[in-house]
């Protein structure tokens, strides 16, 4: 086996995690509708989106800035 199939191979076992994990968010439980980190109520078209969504729009996007702030720099 050359590096080539290792490589396919390594590809193929990440994007059937990735769909695994997904999909187990897709059948989640469905939100409250409130937010839990401002308590505000999640938008409907967002609901609508992502039924089993935890944040608003704007905490959503708070929250996504500080995880990729938090990969670079490796602290919050």
């Amino acid at each position: 086996m050359d590096d080539l199939d290792r490589a396919a191979e390594r590809i193929e076992a990440f994007n059937q995690v990735a769909l695994h994990l997904v999909l187990s968010r897709m059948s989640g439980p469905q939100s409250s509708g409130v937010c839990r980190s401002c308590s505000d109520l999640i938008e409907t078209e967002r609901l609508k989106i992502t039924p089993n969504t935890r944040f608003c729009s704007d905490c959503a996007n708070e929250e996504e800035a500080r995880l990729r702030r938090f990969r670079r720099n490796g602290r919050q």
